[in-house]
């Protein structure tokens, strides 16, 4: 169009020109006029020819070839650049690389019947949990975040942990902020993995809350320790001017073989888990006072124990754990009190497991009856892994859970009488 414009304007010059000649007297040259007359016929032509292309092609599909082709220039130019490179889908990033930030999200959706003597039948449906988690590097890869909330039913954010690490070049690494527990293999796996519709009931007694203060740790190839030196057992969501106390925590794991992160998971997928064995010891150690004279008042040496062994080759996984607890006090949190849980994983089909749990507690010095559970359950996944799973199972307790802590354990009452329960649920992550 362009081209056009100029033959366009070159030609009015020379019809300008020759008319100038023929005002002036001069004799105009056949063969100019004839190059004047071509001219004018080509332009005519380039005119009609634009003409038709542009009645034949609407400009809307002009502008959606050109927009196209916008799109596919930036495409092209993200895939060279560093946030996008050899990365998870969930993960963006700095241009230099050293600023990551990468999101999860994790949803389950339960529901429930229980059953108990005396009791009308209750059933239900709850959304157990969304947790919503941020992670990555800050300042150089030796610094790292972590920060996770959680969002039960009744709607209200909670922090299950924020914390800034720092990593040192021999392995060493120091976390300080809201931290993770690390106690029981039970607690410190991610719920992604637990076994079933929920932990043990029986891990939910010795659950170290949300500890906030300063971990020390390291892993090296056959095993690995935590520290944590914090505001005590327990202590969370707590006024800090209360508080006058304090807690030392720690886990130390051996692993003769295998991997990690497999074990560090209660479904044995057949696809991915490999052959492992994993010895764990935790201990907890509280002392000072807080909020004397209220209701959560807590005063005295608190000591808690735990040892557990898991095993797992590919589509099987066995776990047993044992714990201890001398807590001051009585009621739902505090005595001497003994409990074991021994549980068991198989994948019929690679997609597909039947697992099995017994559980026993006591409470010393108690005239209540010690707490016997029983599940049996079946898990569905559809994808090879825990991105999505669908649970069904069926739990029945004898003895009295009046004095035992419900923790993330839904449809168990705290009552004296046997209870059957039912329990399904769907999970997603991503």
């Amino acid at each position: 169009m362009g081209t056009t414009r100029n033959r366009f304007f070159i030609l009015i010059l020379l019809t300008v020109w020759n008319s100038a000649d023929g005002g002036n007297g001069l004799n105009s040259s056949p063969s100019a006029d004839q190059r004047i007359s071509n001219e004018i016929d080509a332009l005519r032509a380039e005119i009609d020819e634009y003409r038709s292309a542009v009645t034949e092609t609407p400009i809307d599909a002009v502008r959606r070839e050109e927009v196209r082709n916008l799109i596919i220039d930036v495409l092209e130019d993200s895939r060279g650049r560093t946030s996008f490179t050899d990365r998870p889908w969930n993960q963006v990033a700095s241009a230099d690389g050293l600023f990551t930030v990468e999101a999860e999200v994790f949803i389950q959706y339960d529901w429930l019947l229980n059953s108990t003597p005396g009791e009308h039948t209750q059933y239900g449906a709850d959304l157990n949990t969304v947790w919503l988690t941020l992670s990555g590097t800050v300042f150089s890869p030796a610094w790292s975040y972590g920060i996770s909330t959680s969002i039960y039913s009744g709607g209200v954010p909670s922090p299950e942990y924020a914390f800034l690490q720092y990593e040192f070049d021999d392995g060493l690494f120091i976390q300080a902020g809201i931290l993770s527990e690390a106690f029981s293999l039970e607690q410190a796996i991610a719920l992604t993995e637990q076994l079933g519709a929920s932990l043990s009931y029986a891990a939910g007694q010795f659950d170290a809350g949300r500890p906030e203060g300063l971990l020390v740790g390291k892993q090296l190839d056959d095993h690995r320790f935590w520290l944590t030196f914090s505001n005590g057992w327990g202590q969370s969501d707590i006024d800090p001017l209360q508080n006058q106390r304090m807690g030392v925590m720690g886990r130390f794991e051996f692993k003769p073989f295998g991997d990690w992160d497999s074990l560090y998971s209660f479904n044995p997928y057949p696809e991915s888990v490999t052959d492992g064995l994993l010895l764990g010891i935790g201990g907890a150690y509280d002392w000072g006072d807080y909020d004397i004279n209220g209701p959560s008042a807590i005063s005295g040496d608190a000591t808690r124990a735990t040892v557990d062994l898991s095993w797992q080759r590919s589509g099987l996984g066995l776990m047993a754990a044992g714990y201890y607890q001398d807590v001051p006090g009585g009621g739902g949190e505090g005595g001497r009190r003994w409990a074991g849980v021994g549980q068991g994983a198989f994948f019929l089909t690679p997609n597909w497991d039947v697992y099995v749990r017994g559980e026993w507690g006591t409470i010393l010095d108690s005239g209540q009856q010690d707490v016997v559970m029983a599940t049996l359950g079946t898990s569905w996944f559809p994808t090879g892994d825990s991105r999505v799973k669908v649970t069904a199972e069926f739990i029945q307790s004898w003895g009295s859970t009046v004095d035992w802590l419900v923790d993330g354990d839904l449809g168990i009452l705290r009552v004296d009488e046997p209870q059957s329960i039912i329990r399904t649920q769907v999970q997603l992550a991503f």
